[in-house]
């Protein structure tokens, strides 16, 4: 049996490297992926608040998709789609969450009003996204979140 050398492990640790490297898909939405905290809802044409710091309301993104999650239970998760230019953020195509029958479209924003968004497909300014606070203004909401 030949003895493998020096040159030639690391020859083929390099390749393996390279190969992985090439197969995965990085995120370009920087300080957005993670978990966030829905803890009020402005009502842009009253100015009024909405407390949720005591809800379980989450926003989590991931790569491409938005999951909306009531921790408590009390709603059924919801996925978006979404996008990020710039400083909008548009979420779109929304399903309700079944991994085991498949994920239903949501047609009504009966699902949506509990997490703050006002349509199937809405598009919000970013105010402000740091690493630890995010400020979504859409048509008569503005959304206020903490990254958890």
């Amino acid at each position: 049996m030949k003895k493998i050398t020096r040159y030639t492990l690391v020859a083929c640790l390099a390749i393996i490297m390279v190969g992985l490297y090439s197969c995965t898909e990085t995120s370009h939405n920087g300080k957005l992926d993670g978990m966030w905290h829905l803890v009020s809802v402005d009502t842009l044409s009253t100015s009024g608040t909405k407390d949720l710091s005591g809800d379980m309301i989450y926003w989590s993104f991931e790569f491409k998709l938005l999951e909306l999650d009531d921790k408590s239970g009390k709603y059924p998760s919801v996925l978006f789609r979404f996008d990020k230019v710039d400083r909008t953020l548009r979420l779109y195509e929304p399903y309700l969450y079944n991994r085991e029958s498949g994920d239903v479209p949501i047609t009504e924003i009966d699902y949506l009003i509990p997490f703050g968004v006002e349509s199937t497909d809405v598009t919000y300014n970013i105010e402000v996204l740091t690493s630890s606070r995010m400020i979504l203004q859409g048509p008569t909401l503005r959304l206020n979140l903490k990254k958890f």
